[in-house]
């Protein structure tokens, strides 16, 4: 399998490569400057596997919710090398790239993402499936869906801030996060 995945939706950029059995990856937490950036990262990734683009088998990447303009810049460099090469892109959830890691986490998920003016971008899972898709929401929203009896792990660039509303919200509920950034 010969990959490349690009996750530009928030202040830290992530250039991954695949080829067979040899994987590199590249994290630049640059905030807001990673349009001069992506190119040259994505030139690394692939060099470190040896590939070029004409190699690869399919590229993805973080679709949103996130920041505009990180989100554009993946999109237009994707769209070049599929229109270039003639190789597929696909996009994935953010909130779900958040939450793959713990899928078998012993209680909810809640993948978030900050968009300001007390609203959260955010998912539920539990035992890897969807309890809520990713929607644009409020905390109070979030809480319908979570089991209070169960330990809740909070994920994503903005897991701290959410975490902290669930712990306001609900003193009681045992309220994890790992932020992602």
């Amino acid at each position: 399998m010969k990959a490349l995945a690009i996750d530009s939706a928030g202040g830290c950029m992530t250039v991954a490569a695949k080829n067979d059995d040899f994987t590199a990856s590249l994290i630049l937490d640059i905030g807001p400057k990673q349009s001069p950036e992506l190119l040259p990262a994505i030139d690394l990734a692939l060099k470190k596997v040896e590939l070029v683009p004409e190699e690869l088998d399919y590229m993805t990447l973080c679709k949103g919710p996130g920041t505009f303009t990180g989100l554009r810049l993946a999109f237009a460099a994707l769209k070049a090398m599929e229109l270039s090469f003639n190789k597929p892109v696909y996009g994935v959830s953010t909130l779900d790239c958040y939450a793959f890691p713990f899928k078998n986490f012993c209680g909810q998920v809640v993948s978030t993402v900050d968009a300001k003016k007390d609203q959260f971008f955010a998912a539920v899972y539990e035992d890897g499936k969807t309890l809520l898709e990713p929607e644009d929401t409020t905390t109070e929203k979030v809480i319908t869906f979570l089991d209070k009896s169960k330990k809740i792990l909070c994920t994503g660039p903005d897991a701290a801030i959410f975490a902290g509303e669930l712990k306001k919200q609900c003193p009681s509920m045992d309220v994890l996060y790992f932020d992602s950034q």
